[in-house]
């Protein structure tokens, strides 16, 4: 398991139980106490939990949604494979919207070779990256900053992307079912990306199949999905995903 994986599984842990002592942590995650307490420091001085004698607890102003930082590494290599063909949509000359996921953000590199574009995101780390390694015109959308995922998010931040038309929306979700659809965590961000599928021409999903058969807190409504760039696996070769099927493009 990743240091990022084991991250992500700590503060699920503590969001559960509120605190958990170090001989908790190392029944529950099955590491030694010496990389649990590692991980601890590193998440305590990032600010998403609070050390505390023997143990730790979650900070309780951190947002449900997993910080940017732990999401990069989980399936990493899925998301490569995933972002390559996703940018393999992309022309030149063309506006695009951008999310702050972190299967989108892989896909910086691979649109080098595209001439012309430009980019709108309301996430700070890809904006970031997009000033750091292409040349073409990139947007950012003030608004209330959300530091767990480095996005601008609110009102502010939807009435400006309400003035820009997009040619594409490239997002992704933290989990999709077949009966209840795709689902975030929180609806700051559902109302985020609802504002950017409103301003685009075409909305493509980036999802890894671990996503597939899973609900998380808050329903996105964004029925008019283009393309799904998904890895494949068996699952999705079930009926309840036939209306899905017909969207994806297999990595």
């Amino acid at each position: 398991m990743l240091m990022a994986e084991r991250q992500k599984k700590i503060l699920e842990l503590l969001r559960e139980s509120e605190f958990l002592s170090i001989a908790e942590l190392c029944g529950e995650m099955h590491f030694s106490e010496s990389t649990l307490r590692r991980d601890l420091q590193k998440m305590a001085h990032a600010g998403l939990i609070t050390c505390t004698r023997g143990g730790a607890m979650a900070n309780s102003a951190v947002s449900m949604e997993t910080p940017v930082e732990l999401r990069q590494e989980v399936n990493h290599a899925v998301k490569c494979r995933i972002a390559r063909e996703a940018a393999q949509l992309v022309g030149d000359n063309q506006i695009l919207m951008m999310d702050a996921s972190t299967t989108v953000m892989e896909m910086i590199p691979f649109l080098k070779s595209k001439r012309n574009l430009t980019i709108i995101t309301c996430c700070l780390t890809l904006a970031q990256r997009v000033a750091d390694e292409l040349n073409c015109t990139l947007i950012c959308p003030g608004g209330k900053y959300h530091r767990p995922t480095a996005s601008f998010t609110g009102i502010n931040a939807i009435s400006s992307l309400s003035n820009w038309f997009a040619d594409m929306m490239f997002f992704s979700c933290t989990a999709i079912d077949p009966v209840n659809g795709l689902t975030d965590n929180g609806d700051d961000f559902a109302q985020l990306k609802t504002a950017m599928l409103q301003q685009s021409k075409r909305a493509i999903l980036l999802a890894d199949s671990g996503k597939f058969g899973s609900t998380a807190s808050y329903r996105l409504h964004l029925n008019n999905i283009s393309d799904i760039v998904v890895d494949y696996q068996p699952i999705l070769d079930q009926d309840e995903w036939k209306s899905y099927r017909q969207k994806m493009i297999f990595v």
